[in-house]
This record gives structure tokens, sequence and C-alpha cells, in this order.
């Protein structure tokens, strides 16, 4: 039996598909860096990676020289892998990515046991995405 392109729409719309692609509200845009990547930090790395600051009475220093609560210092990365923590457009070649994405037993992986919550999968994915897209801050300067 020959199929008509008439009868082939009507059988896609009795199915209730599209004829034409769809994505999440997410995947068509771009993702937000305040809104979305900024609280995984938050959650998971402020504490052993912000700006030098009294706590309890001693100097709590950034460990590994390595901030990430401003966007330049997140760019500028730490002591080891300088300018090499978020490389723009290439997620692969970032150490924030590569760290959190160890597994737990491997000495680099971040955050690493007793000092927070591994970042879940689809986070990592988020921040590949964000990587991939020019690795912008909107607006946030952050702390600088």
């Amino acid at each position: 039996m020959k199929t008509t392109p008439t009868l082939a729409l009507a059988a896609v719309l009795a199915l209730g598909l599209s004829t034409t692609p769809t994505t999440s509200a997410q995947d068509a845009g771009k993702v937000d860096f305040e809104k979305q990547i900024l609280p995984i930090l938050k959650e998971s790395c402020f504490k052993c990676h912000e700006k030098e600051h009294e706590e309890n009475g001693k100097m709590k220093k950034p460990k590994g020289g390595l901030r990430l609560d401003g966007a330049a210092v997140i760019m500028k990365g730490g002591k080891e892998y300088p300018n090499e923590n978020v490389v723009a457009g290439k997620p692969d070649a970032s150490w924030l990515v590569k760290t959190m994405a160890l597994p737990d037993s491997d000495d680099m992986a971040m955050p690493p046991e007793g000092k927070g919550d591994r970042i879940s999968a689809a986070n990592i994915d988020l921040i590949k995405k964000w990587i991939t897209e020019g690795a912008s801050f909107g607006s946030w300067k952050g702390v600088e």
C-alpha cells in the first residue's frame, strides 16, 4: 500500500509525535553561570577554594592556591596547571572538569573525601556544556 504524505502526517499527529526536532528549554538555551554553575561551586568547592580569610582565629588560604570565588581567579587557576583550570571551549582540557570526574580513589579527585559531596555526573555535564559554550560568567565578577 502506498502512503500519501497527508496520511503519513495524519499518522504522526495521531500518535502525538512532532514533525520537528524538540529540545528541552535548558538544552535550547545557554548555561547561565550565576544560576546554574555558581551554586555547584558554592556547595562543593568554596569550602577549600575561596579568598584567604580568617576562620576561628586562623588564616585560611585557598588549597593549592586555587580560588573559585571570582571570575578572574577561576580562569587564572592555581599553583598547579595555571591558566588550565578552565579552558574556554575545551572542557576536556580543563582541570576543573578533570578533577571532578576522577574516581573517589584518586588523590586528585575533587572534592576530596570528607570535604564535600562529589559532584554528580549531571552537574559535571552542565559544567562541560558551560565551558564548551565559552565559559561566560555573564555579569558576575565574584570576589576579586
